[in-house]
């Protein structure tokens, strides 16, 4: 049986994209055996993780502390040095990196796969913060030379093939999921209400994700705006961590005429998420680019009239399930939005196809194609080793 380490460390404690991936696949291996034994890196800090890592069949768990390695500079030592130290002393035969960065040196003693969840540092290098832009297209840029790329949408591995073309790793696209029925259930009355109360809101129109510039979140204020004075009595809910380079968005809305109907949640959990999204009107995510798109799918899941952009992953994720607008167009978007909400009937017809659509993206799925893909990778390259022996 073969040994594989995970490598969880990289996750940020406030679940978002690459957390929540991360979160779901650990849990769905509790319930799908594979053919290898797995390993995984854990840092302290996080016992929900660690829990249920230790709940899957046979798996190993090595803690780390994390008052050392959520520290950057120990951060790369941990991945470029004891990582491949652990991999040769307790011979891990594959290493799986979640989110672009690897340990760069293997030595053909292991095989190294990666999840790569967007392309957006090439394409989009401006939105992203300089540091992080130069450190994850340094590594991104060494992609073509691990032994198995994984890649959550089919539009990213087309983003990525597009500029490294001479790419000879295995490759496989891995769309991710959504829990189908905890999405299904009603919410938490009380939590309802209290977030009901705390927000101060009724009817609305909600975006979830981190507030940084990649997201459109101006354009779908923009929007708002246009269509608000038609419906009074709805608001738009803004809920999400603050990024980066999201000060002009502030000021942009302390001057905004429809200011005291934008609400800015800040972070919420995966409760209070749940919440929001079952008794939101209207679901508004119409990002400028999506290595996926999780949260369109969750608020297609979660059975809410979804609005996403028609470019990039999004697509791909909403089908027929989602209304599809151009991010760049504000009117279009408005005009999405005023139609939905001046149309209950076309809101619940839409829910419905969403809903439909969802079902077919699990992370029952998510993890059975990366374990297959374990074993691809440890098979195809422990075949080509064999054969360069029988040939020397």
């Amino acid at each position: 049986m073969k040994n594989v380490l995970i490598d969880l460390t990289q996750l940020p404690l406030e679940r978002t994209g690459v957390g929540v991936y991360a979160v779901n696949y650990v849990r769905s291996l509790r319930r799908l055996a594979g053919l290898q034994r797995l390993h995984f890196l854990v840092l302290d800090d996080d016992p929900e993780l660690l829990r249920d890592v230790r709940a899957i069949p046979g798996a190993n768990a090595i803690v780390l502390k994390a008052a050392l390695f959520r520290r950057f500079a120990l951060r790369v030592l941990l991945e470029q040095c004891i990582i491949p130290f652990l991999a040769f002393t307790r011979g891990f035969d594959a290493v799986h990196s979640l989110h672009y960065s690897f340990p760069l040196c293997s030595f053909g003693r292991f095989k190294r796969i990666v999840t790569v969840c967007d392309m957006s540092f090439f394409l989009f290098p401006g939105l992203h913060v300089p540091v992080k832009r130069l450190f994850f297209r340094f590594f991104i840029r060494r992609l073509p030379k691990v032994e198995g790329l994984l890649f959550i949408s089919a539009s990213t591995m087309q983003d990525f093939m597009r500029d490294f073309p001479q790419c000879r790793a295995a490759r496989r696209v891995m769309p991710l999921g959504a829990d189908l029925a905890r999405l299904a259930q009603a919410p938490d009355a009380a939590l309802v209400q209290a977030l009901r109360a705390r927000f101060g809101i009724d009817r609305y129109i909600l975006y979830v994700g981190t507030v940084e510039p990649r997201k459109n979140i101006l354009g779908l204020v923009q929007a708002f705006e246009r269509c608000a004075a038609a419906h009074p009595g709805v608001k738009l809910v803004i809920a999400g961590k603050l990024g980066w380079d999201y000060e002009n968005l502030l000021q942009y809305l302390k001057s905004s005429a429809a200011r005291e109907r934008i609400v800015l949640a800040g972070y919420v959990n995966e409760a209070e998420k749940h919440a929001l999204l079952k008794s939101a009107l209207l679901f508004a995510y119409v990002s400028f680019y999506e290595g996926f798109g999780l949260p369109v799918l969750e608020g297609m899941a979660a059975g809410v009239a979804t609005i996403t952009s028609n470019i990039s992953s999004m697509p791909e994720v909403a089908g027929d399930g989602a209304l599809q607008v151009d991010p760049n167009d504000t009117a279009q978007i408005a005009a999405a939005m005023h139609g939905l909400l001046a149309d209950p009937a076309a809101r619940t017809a839409l829910a419905a196809r969403g809903l439909a659509q969802s079902r077919a993206f699990t992370w029952e799925n998510t993890t059975a194609v990366s374990l297959d893909f374990y074993q691809e990778v440890l098979e195809r390259n422990g075949m080509a080793a064999s054969l360069q022996r029988q040939n020397e």
